[in-house]
């Protein structure tokens, strides 16, 4: 892979540049946007810049403009400084074409074609409506959560309604009803994925068998039921699986073992009642079964013999079965409702005359594909002569199908920029293996080396770590490449700390047990520990260590990173402890966290002003802050009040 040069990496055909954080990725797409404004003398309206959020394009255009005017200082004013902008302007053989070729481009720079993906696929709809069939007033939308609904009721009432009840009973503890596939459908965030495997909704064979055995029991259990409760309240069973038959004083009438039996019989008494279907089986059924008693039986004892444990042998093995066969069934619905919501809800758009962000894509991409599509790309390529892609590593299949088909031509320059370790992750729906096919397909593949946002220290412990791992990314076309600092390396003190630290955390030297501790154990004090080191790093006393850049820390200059929304509270309620401020930033349900539940005790107090509990638990909250024992003194000082 060839190292980056702003200045002389050829500006055609279809590359990709691969970059880690922090390498200059914005600053090159504005670089090779100056380019394309001097060398191919495009105007801003025919250059495409395309990201995947809206801050994201409004700093590309700051970005862009900046490294307009920037480019245009030197050369007004006849200075040439040793910078890449500075000497990417200083090779153009005509200053004065270059400064009007600069100035007509920021005059027009309200006109410049930087989008979000959505954004320029809406703008092809609209623009070229005849070739992608679209209707010119359709209403985009942010939020199709109240049409998806629709979507699932209707799919739960033709599914679920003409189902045995058996099944229902059984997908009711399976799933929480038609939320579920609500949530399931806001989970599909690659357009065209496809749902694997295809199945069929299998023949419930075992249904009426279970259904005839379960009569049986429910007539044989109301007259055996007190002979199967002695017969288990036999000393040969074993106590692990029965429970014990010793009592524990003399005072006590019953032992664990009479507990249990009588436990397990009042589950069978609901299990067989009239109005209960039978299915599924209770937890503690198998202790019923004739199997279950052989395997439970002491040496030197007989097992137990009686109609009702061959019966619910019988049962049980055809539950096992029926189960089985449930959960296929449940599959095939989960599986089937992707293809209905993927018929249901284009009707309803089409009907309602609106769009979501995804649909754009799949009407580009169908527009692309269908007769005329190559018409349609050659009219965008007349329109846009170049597209630069950031952050590519965010690509999905659909959005990678487009660019493809647009700009992937000898008539078009391209450039992908973005970093494929992001990928990984699959944030924004990205997908590894269209960001590896697009990188197959790639003309040219450059990277950027130099790191200008981490100190050189830290580049140097990142290269240790990756760099001595055959795969560190698993996949072996993600390669890992050495960060170069941007700037010269200083030296460092000698005393000074190490610019990366792994900790740890032996069980045996921090505890007095020598058992490995639990994950509760260890969340608690790692949450400790890292509180402690924060503390130490703020602290405005001498330092434990000698560490002379750490001086003037604040606790805003400090970032915790956490696997979970729950760790993220624990190490905040860890830095209270210490009178640390912190500021969570998390994923998770905001009518969830603690603000939210005293809002609503302050709200439950306004909306019942008589209440006096009510006011002393709006009182006691974090918003209000009275202390407790405030409020205990004040029942005594009616002027408190």
């Amino acid at each position: 892979m060839k190292i980056f040069d702003p200045i002389n990496t050829p500006l055609t055909g279809t590359n990709l540049i691969e970059a880690s954080a922090g390498t200059g990725k914005t600053y090159a797409i504005a670089g090779i946007y100056l380019r394309l404004v001097l060398e191919e003398h495009l105007t801003t309206d025919q250059i495409l810049v395309v990201t995947f959020t809206q801050a994201a394009t409004q700093e590309l255009k700051d970005r862009i403009r900046n490294t307009l005017l920037k480019a245009k200082s030197p050369l007004s004013k006849g200075l040439i400084k040793d910078d890449p902008i500075h000497r990417l302007v200083k090779k153009h053989e005509n200053p004065a074409l270059a400064v009007r070729l600069i100035q007509d481009a920021l005059i027009d720079f309200d006109n410049a074609a930087i989008f979000t993906i959505h954004g320029f696929c809406h703008k092809v709809l609209n623009e070229h409506a005849f070739e992608t069939q679209s209707l010119f007033d359709t209403e985009l939308v942010a939020d199709q959560t109240d049409m998806a609904r629709e979507i699932v009721d209707d799919f739960w009432r033709n599914h679920f309604y003409s189902m045995p009840r058996e099944f229902i009973s059984y997908a009711g503890r399976k799933i929480s009803g038609p939320e579920y596939f609500l949530a399931l459908l806001a989970k599909k965030n690659a357009p065209d994925m496809r749902i694997i495997p295809e199945l069929e909704f299998p023949e419930l064979k075992s249904l009426d068998e279970f259904r005839n055995i379960f009569k049986k029991l429910k007539i044989a259990w109301q007259s055996s039921k007190e002979q199967v409760i002695e017969l288990l309240k036999h000393p040969g069973l074993s106590g692990t699986v029965y429970g014990s038959t010793k009592k524990k004083t003399t005072q006590t009438a019953f032992s664990k073992r009479d507990l249990k039996v009588l436990s397990m019989a009042r589950t069978m008494d609901r299990f067989v009642d009239s109005t209960s279907m039978g299915f599924p089986v209770f937890k503690e059924f198998e202790k019923f079964t004739a199997t279950k008693l052989a395997a439970s039986t002491r040496k030197d004892h007989i097992p137990l013999c009686h109609d009702i444990f061959n019966i619910c042998d019988e049962l049980y093995e055809k539950g096992t079965a029926l189960e089985s066969e449930m959960e296929q069934g449940l599959l095939y619905l989960k599986t089937s409702f992707f293809t209905y919501a993927g018929e249901r809800l284009p009707e309803k758009k089409e009907k309602r005359n609106i769009q979501f962000f995804d649909d754009l894509l799949l009407r580009i991409k169908k527009a692309l594909e269908d007769t005329g599509g190559n018409e349609l790309a050659s009219a965008i390529r007349r329109q846009y002569k170049a597209a630069l892609v950031d952050e590519f590593q965010d690509t999905d299949s659909v959005q990678y199908e487009i660019f493809r088909r647009l700009f992937d031509s000898e008539q078009s320059v391209l450039f992908m920029i973005g970093d494929p370790k992001q990928a990984i992750y699959g944030f924004r729906g990205a997908d590894i293996f269209t960001y590896l096919k697009a990188a197959g397909n790639a003309d040219s593949k450059y990277t950027l080396l130099e790191n200008w946002r981490s100190t050189p220290g830290l580049i140097r412990a990142v290269n240790t770590l990756f760099s001595n791992v055959p795969s560190p990314f698993v996949f072996k076309k993600i390669e890992f490449e050495n960060g170069i600092p941007g700037e010269k390396i200083q030296s460092m003190e000698v005393n000074a700390s190490p610019s990366l630290i792994m900790w740890y955390w032996e069980s045996d030297k921090h505890t007095d047990s020598p058992k490995i501790l639990s994950k509760t154990q260890a969340v608690s004090l790692i949450a400790k520990a890292v509180t402690d080191e924060i503390s130490r790093l703020i602290s405005p006393g001498p330092k434990r260590r000698s560490d002379d850049e750490s001086d003037g820390i604040n606790a805003g200059d400090i970032a915790v990173l956490v696997r979970t929304n729950r760790q993220t509270q624990i190490i905040k309620n860890s830095l209270l402890l210490k009178r640390i401020p912190s500021v969570l930033y998390d994923t998770g349900n905001i009518f969830h966290t603690s603000e939210a539940r005293d809002m609503e005790r302050i709200l439950l107090s306004i909306s019942e002003p008589a209440s006096d509990r009510r006011f002393k638990t709006a009182l006691l909250t974090d918003i209000l802050g009275v202390p407790g024992h405030n409020i205990d003194s004040a029942d005594s000082d009616p002027f408190w009040w």
